[in-house]
């Protein structure tokens, strides 16, 4: 399943730490969005990691699940890219 997180976090080593723990999912679409390409495991603990990092009080996070078809219906304009998961290779 495709999963489009996007935020507003107030304090900069609070949004430092989110990002970070957000690139081990997946790649900044944007500067504050991440698509990534979970199955529901993964999925499950990215919510758990942004969970123990956002303040409830201030920040503000979006988490998207997309279902095949839409994520086959994305539309990118102007500079943008669709982006997709990097290969990888387990050794």
């Amino acid at each position: 399943m495709q999963y489009v997180v996007c935020y507003d976090i107030a304090d900069d080593r609070r949004r430092d730490r989110i990002a970070s723990a957000l690139l081990d999912y997946g790649p900044r679409a944007q500067e504050s969005v991440f698509v990534a390409t979970l199955d529901d495991e993964l999925a499950s603990k990215m919510v758990s990691r942004l969970e123990k990092l956002v303040d409830e009080r201030v920040d503000r996070v979006h988490v998207f699940m997309l279902c095949g078809t839409c994520g086959a219906k994305t539309r990118v304009m102007g500079m943008a890219e669709v982006v997709e998961d990097r290969p990888f290779y387990v050794l």
